[in-house]
């Protein structure tokens, strides 16, 4: 690889910084698009905090406390990336895997390019046509620059090598350091928000916060918020109770002891035996069959609520196809995936129409499902990030038993029903 220690961006006439302040801003609106005044919106790493005021505007200005110098990519795999006539132009040594991402202000992505190049000088195209603000980010091996330009529309008309801040779009553009971390919302009677954000450097952005259905207690004393989808009210958090309804304590399972649904004995535990209360929140428990059972006298939902049957998942799924949740737009064919996922902690390496692709267009339902993974038989934990395992009550055959289960994986567009024997998989409740 070649080694340089700066780039010159000529779609943005940016030299790399070493250090970078966090300016991220925009409004925070309700489901009906009005301004929420109030709303505490938080840059969770970066621990950087504001109020929304009026019309529910934003501002978080911060330090440079989490934002990750691009300086300390290691590893150059261009000697420098540049504009030419529309297009952007670099170098390689070598097979190198490159992708260029382009987001509008409100974080809807607007180009796309993902491929692996061979040494020599490339340009790729960037059809940007329409003027406004937008972040670019460009990924040449390991390395990644993000920026923020202007107006993109420029890229149409201009010529030539711009460098060294001697355009207008040059002196306009901004580089901007790559960061890890998510923004998150909450507000009286609304459902708690929370995005991936990557760039230190992000102004209008739109937060829409939709209602809460109400709150819901278990056993524990644990409170769950929920989210009315069509006709039906369900959680919108995996049950974490280590209790039924009745106070009895539901066994915990940390062994390697066979997890077998037809056992008689209740069993629940947290993916990899967690002891971290931040995951266990996040993403529950994991529960065997019988702990969920119908035919079990004891309870694992409060009163009103109840672990849903296939028929009621099937609810879910038609109602969202319907109303035109699938991610493409459609009313046929399962692809409400994106509409059911959150917004955060899957697996990014996905297609279109998949919760990993774009983590900022998931969760338009509410449903805020996260991928906790599962517990199959004994002690072996899969697909955490990568897949979401929920229970249903309904039997398929009573030996050997099977049960109707429903999951979400990161590379698909569908919400897929499965047949479940044994395992330790997330509980959802439904209002009855």
């Amino acid at each position: 690889m070649i080694s340089c220690k700066t780039v010159t961006a000529i779609c943005l006439g940016a030299t790399l910084c070493t250090a970078q302040t966090f300016n991220i801003s925009g409004v925070v609106k309700d489901s009906a698009g009005v301004g929420i005044v109030g709303a505490t919106v938080k840059l969770e790493k970066a621990n950087l905090t504001t109020t929304s005021g009026a019309g529910g505007v934003f501002t978080l200005p911060g330090s440079t406390a989490s934002a990750k110098p691009l300086s300390e990519f290691s590893t150059m795999a261009a000697n420098s990336v540049q504009l030419r006539n529309g297009k952007i132009a670099f170098s390689l040594a070598g097979n190198t895997a490159v992708g260029i991402s382009i987001h509008d202000v409100g974080g809807r992505q607007v180009f796309s390019s993902k491929r692996t190049l061979g040494s020599g000088t490339h340009t790729l195209s960037v059809p940007m046509q329409t003027a406004g603000i937008f972040l670019c980010n460009v990924t040449i091996g390991r390395e990644s620059y993000s920026f923020k330009a202007s107006s993109f529309g420029a890229f149409s008309t201009q010529q030539g090598v711009v460098s060294s801040g001697t355009s207008a779009l040059a002196r306009q553009a901004k580089a901007t350091a790559v960061i890890n971390d998510v923004i998150a919302a909450t507000s009286p009677g609304k459902l708690n928000y929370r995005c991936v954000i990557g760039n230190s450097e992000m102004s209008g952005l739109v937060i829409k916060m939709l209602p809460n259905a109400g709150d819901v207690t278990d056993a524990d004393g644990n409170v769950y918020q929920s989210v009315r989808i069509g006709n039906q009210v369900w959680t919108a958090e995996n049950l974490r109770v280590t209790k039924f309804n009745d106070g009895t304590a539901i066994p915990k399972e940390a062994s390697t002891a066979i997890w077998s649904n037809d056992s008689t004995t209740p069993k629940y535990c947290y993916y990899n035996n967690t002891t971290n209360a931040d995951d266990i929140k996040k993403y529950g428990a994991l529960y065997n069959w019988y702990a969920v059972s119908p035919t079990n006298a004891k309870k694992i939902a409060p009163a009103g609520w109840h672990v849903p049957s296939e028929a009621e998942w099937n609810t879910l799924e038609n109602y969202l196809i319907a109303k035109g949740y699938n991610w493409d737009g459609t009313t046929t064919g399962s692809k409400i995936s994106k509409a059911l996922a959150a917004k955060t902690d899957w697996d990014t390496n996905s297609g279109n129409g998949a919760p990993g692709n774009d983590l900022a267009k998931n969760n338009s339902s509410g449903f805020s499902a996260l991928p906790g993974g599962y517990r199959y038989n004994a002690s072996i934990f899969y697909s955490q990030s990568h897949i979401g395992f929920w229970w249903s009550t309904t039997v398929i055959k009573p030996s050997p038993l099977t049960v109707h289960g429903h999951y979400l994986g990161w590379d698909a567009a569908c919400l897929y029903h499965d047949e479940e024997f044994a395992g330790g998989f997330s509980v959802r409740l439904l209002r009855d």
